[in-house]
């Protein structure tokens, strides 16, 4: 758990100094985190099990769809409102379209 490498050459392990001097430890996705507990940082794990955590905060696919596809993001906006971009669960929403025919052809604005 040294916060120094000796080999293949002499270096400050980044990874370790960010675990010792962090509260928290976190990953991109579940399994990220799991991986950081079980393979990366394994002795820092079971030293400070509290410290290692895995919160999403579901940012991503929101912020993907509005900024890649602006004309998706205002086709599913007409449909439902724009709520769903703070609420990614009320893309379910969309579901009665799919089977209208018009739906699916028609262009956003």
């Amino acid at each position: 758990m040294s916060m120094i490498a000796e080999h293949p050459e002499r270096g400050v392990r980044m990874a370790f100094l960010a675990t010792v001097a962090s509260s928290k430890v976190n990953g991109v996705a579940a399994l990220h985190s799991q991986l950081l507990r079980d393979k990366v940082l394994p002795d820092f794990s079971e030293l400070w099990p509290d410290k290692f955590t895995n919160v999403t905060n579901g940012v991503t696919p929101r912020r993907f769809v509005k900024l890649s596809n602006p004309r998706l993001s205002d086709l599913i906006t007409d449909a439902i409102g724009p709520g769903w971009v703070t609420d990614l669960e009320r893309l379910k929403e969309l579901e009665p379209y799919a089977d209208i025919p018009r739906s699916r052809r028609r262009s956003p604005r």
